[in-house]
């Protein structure tokens, strides 16, 4: 069985590990099918270390890490309480249907209730339908205001 455990930063094992399993997870068909640029894995330690609202989980099994789980602190102004944002998770595909994703999302929501959030908020892909079928199985629903103003939508705009 996996461990789960908030990464340390400071750590070079989890350090490597952090670059090695985004690189692995930007590379998945539902990542963006190709690997980190080489600037990105030069930066990514860095840009993480600088924003101390970030949280890493890694799962490791015996030697070897084999998921992992970004969050990011929020704020809920209909709220006013913090939240915590699943960014990324990703598992290797030969340690899938372990619940090893499910194990990371439960002490994602240990460290939002010890953060006093209100909610856990994602984004996942439209057809990213397993994935949506696992969310929902954790109790994860599409975030509506009411009927009338349907499903909110993730957009973005590069800079």
């Amino acid at each position: 069985m996996a461990d789960i455990f908030q990464a340390d930063l400071q750590n070079r094992e989890h350090q490597i590990a952090i670059i090695k399993l985004i690189d692995q997870y930007a590379e998945d068909e539902m990542g963006q099918g190709s690997g980190l640029r080489a600037s990105v894995r030069q930066s990514l330690l860095d840009g993480l270390v600088r924003r101390p609202w970030i949280h890493v989980f890694l799962a490791q099994q015996q030697c070897e890490f084999v998921g992992i789980l970004v969050s990011m602190e929020g704020f809920s102004t209909f709220n006013a309480a913090p939240l915590l944002n699943i960014h990324d998770v990703y598992v290797r595909p030969e340690f899938r249907r372990q619940g090893i994703a499910h194990r990371l999302f439960s002490y994602a929501e240990v460290k939002a209730n010890d953060l006093g959030c209100c909610k856990l908020t994602l984004e996942v892909l439209e057809g990213n339908h397993l994935a949506q079928s696992i969310y929902r199985a954790m109790g994860f629903t599409p975030y509506s205001i009411n009927e009338h103003a349907g499903v909110a939508q993730f957009w973005q705009k590069y800079l």
